[in-house]
């Protein structure tokens, strides 16, 4: 007959790391997917800046071209950029709001303020996390087309 020893149960290491493991795993985790998440944040960031970037070239493209274009032309344009490649924004988590301000701060140009405020999908269903929102603002200044010469 074996005699039960406290002291064997400290030397032994049979399962030890599956108990680690255990212990860990959820931490790598939480920690990947934190990981994940962020990216996911800047990914999108990132795709808000750039189409109001590419937003704010096409009206001073338009502009030069003594082509002048409304509110809601520049609310299109931005809407047609964010939903296709490479940014592939979703239309019902986006939200674009062009202004034309009545007094420019720069003299001789037109300015435009541009808004854009985007709601982060959330990928997780099974954590309620709140939602995030990813917010950009920008101007836009374009020189006034010069008065017809008779």
């Amino acid at each position: 007959m074996t005699r039960f020893r406290p002291s064997a149960l400290l030397r032994a290491r049979d399962g030890a790391v599956i108990v680690e493991f255990a212990l860990l795993a959820p931490v790598i985790l939480v920690l990947m997917i934190g990981v994940f998440h962020v990216a996911v944040y800047v990914q999108n960031y990132n795709a808000v800046r750039s189409v109001v970037s590419d937003a704010g070239r096409h009206v001073m493209v338009q502009y030069q071209k003594d082509n002048t274009l409304a509110e809601s032309e520049i609310h299109s344009v931005m809407l047609s950029i964010a939903t296709s490649s490479p940014y592939l924004l979703d239309t019902d988590r986006l939200e674009i709001d062009v202004d034309r301000e009545a007094t420019s701060r720069v003299s001789g140009t037109i300015e435009f303020d541009i808004d854009v405020v985007y709601d982060m999908q959330d990928w997780l269903p099974f954590v309620d996390l709140p939602t995030l929102q990813l917010s950009y603002s920008r101007p836009v200044f374009v020189v006034q087309p010069a008065a017809p010469t008779s």
